[in-house]
């Protein structure tokens, strides 16, 4: 037993506690183990390593963190630098937080076993941060023929496939993106910025390559404003980008793609579309309590089952599909567990959505909060100071500023 401290607050004296315990060999107060290596598990180790938890595990399918914010970016030229972080180099001052490279499939809560196809792994309080998957809803073809950027996987692969159409000179076509959400218009737009780069660049001057923006509502980013869906709208016709609304994609193959029985030629269609939880809650549905379309229900807490958090897209939890909100929920999370290990009530968490914002083009962004909006250029610079903001969430500003710079650096002659 450790004395109550005198001078100390309750938490500082439970983690003096500890370190005595510890350095006399009398065990951890707790193992916590978070499972994804995103925006949520990520974060969540970081919190509960500065607030000295226990022992912490992060378990990764990679040995990075992925950026998604600024994938569009990449798969259109931008540095990988601002993408792509090492976990290494995110946790190089948090020794506490062991990182494990591995694929989680099963789960066993009576006897708080987490398992992979290596190994199982015990814990005392679980964090489940796994990033959703891509949903091709049926689509003929989708799955097949169409590219993503999801996944670093992905990205590399359009990556590859834009140098084929170069090398081949068939740029002089149409390319199509399905899906009109936030990432659909900012794939548009960055795509047909960089398609006329290289159009420049390479001097293929017959090349008129021209990009359609496909969205089965009737408006663009319907979960926004309609005052966001006119602004983007607007903007992206005036950069040339065909949109094309109310429309369905039903069949796509190597060399055409069916949008509304009409019948169009295209070796090129990136899908950004429909999302649904990891396939780990699928595996697992006997453990969990799901929404019909795959969630998984959460306490006012977070937890989903005893000791077991769910943080992100994979709950119900309002916003949980945006990174600022994931962020919250992570540190929140991780202060109810340090709650926990000094003998304190947890907190419910209280959903909110921040700024919302999209790049559409190299010069012109659209931000709303609170039904407030910036658009053009000003609404650009909100937008990359949020980006900043998303960065240095997760680590120092001396880190964070030069992969934020380096957005502004383009790929161009690595890839090619």
């Amino acid at each position: 037993m450790c004395p109550s401290p005198a001078r100390t607050s309750l938490y500082d004296g439970a983690i003096s506690c500890y370190h005595k315990q510890y350095e006399h060999g009398k065990g951890i107060i707790m193992h916590v183990v978070v499972v994804g290596g995103g925006y949520g598990g990520v974060k969540a180790a970081l919190e509960l390593s500065k607030r000295h938890v226990g022992r912490i595990t992060l378990i990764s399918s990679h040995d990075y963190f992925l950026h998604h914010d600024s994938l569009y970016a990449t798969a259109t030229g931008k540095s990988t630098e601002e993408s792509v972080i090492p976990l290494n180099a995110l946790f190089m001052h948090h020794p506490r937080v062991e990182i494990i490279n591995d694929t989680i499939t099963g789960l066993d809560s009576h006897r708080k076993l987490i398992s992979s196809k290596k190994k199982d792994y015990h814990y005392d309080i679980l964090i489940l941060a796994l990033d959703s998957t891509t949903s091709f809803l049926n689509v003929k073809g989708i799955k097949s023929h169409a590219y993503g950027i999801k996944t670093l996987d992905e990205v590399r692969e359009f990556q590859s496939h834009i140098q084929d159409e170069v090398i081949q000179k068939k740029l002089d076509k149409e390319f199509f993106v399905i899906g009109g959400g936030l990432t659909g218009v900012e794939m548009a737009s960055a795509l047909q910025e960089y398609l006329q780069l290289l159009v420049s660049l390479y001097r293929l001057k017959n090349a008129r390559p021209k990009v359609t923006l496909v969205e089965s509502s009737s408006r663009l980013v319907p979960r926004l404003s309609r005052t966001a869906s006119h602004a983007i709208t607007k903007r992206l016709k005036s950069m040339g980008v065909n949109v094309l609304l109310n429309q369905t994609v039903s069949a796509l193959d190597d060399n055409k793609i069916t949008v509304e029985g009409r019948i169009f030629p295209t070796t090129t269609a990136i899908w950004t579309s429909g999302t649904i939880p990891n396939s780990f809650f699928k595996a697992n549905a006997d453990s969990f309590n799901r929404a019909a379309d795959g969630r998984v229900y959460v306490t006012p807490y977070l937890e989903a089952l005893d000791d077991v958090y769910v943080i992100g897209d994979a709950s119900t939890v309002k916003h949980s599909d945006y990174s600022l909100s994931v962020y919250a929920q992570a540190t929140h999370t991780a202060k109810n567990i340090s709650r926990r290990a000094t003998g304190r009530h947890q907190k419910p968490f209280h959903p909110r959505r921040g700024p919302i914002s999209v790049p559409a083009g190299a010069h012109w962004g659209y931000v709303e909060w609170h039904g407030m909006y910036l658009t053009g250029r000003s609404g650009l610079v909100v937008r990359r100071w949020l980006d900043l903001l998303t960065y240095h969430r997760i680590m120092p500003l001396k880190m964070a500023i030069p992969i934020w710079r380096s957005h502004d650096v383009r790929d161009v002659d690595d890839i090619f």
